[in-house]
């Protein structure tokens, strides 16, 4: 980090529960959470596509739809992945394709560094997946692959 600059901290704040808005506590402890990663944050596929480089009208996905504001949890993490056809067809399959792009989920729910399409160069289908993760209190990512 160059001198004079601060590093920058995710905001904190105290979160309400997605039901009845009132404040959430803690099971174990009783205490109001207070914390940067909502609490209650699920994995899931925001939106998925089948991509097909070899055709003009598969080739290319806009991802334009979800780099607005109230996309994904605050806090959580987004990644664009190829989760392959096995899972594609069946979500409790383990996902087999490759990882294109992550980032990470602002404040307003923003997807950060979201590109503004993804453009498959590969002559197959590419079952892509664009998924929100939650970070677990040990600072892993828990996603909606069964193998992560």
């Amino acid at each position: 980090m160059a001198e004079g600059q601060e590093e920058r901290k995710p905001d904190i704040r105290a979160w309400l529960h997605a039901k009845g808005r009132e404040l959430v506590i803690g099971r174990k402890t009783g205490r109001i959470i207070l914390c940067w990663v909502c609490p209650c944050c699920k994995p899931r596929v925001i939106a998925r596509c089948v991509t097909n480089g070899s055709s003009e009208a598969t080739k290319t996905w806009w991802l334009t739809a979800w780099q607005g504001d109230y996309v994904g949890f605050p806090g959580g993490r987004w990644r664009l992945r190829d989760v392959g056809e096995a899972h594609h067809n069946n979500s409790s399959a383990w996902c087999s394709g490759s990882i294109y792009n992550n980032g990470t989920i602002d404040s307003k729910g923003r997807l950060v560094g979201l590109p503004e399409k993804f453009v498959s160069s590969y002559s197959y289908n590419g079952y892509m997946e664009l998924q929100q993760g939650c970070v677990m209190p040990d600072g892993s990512v828990k996603w909606p692959c069964p193998n992560g």
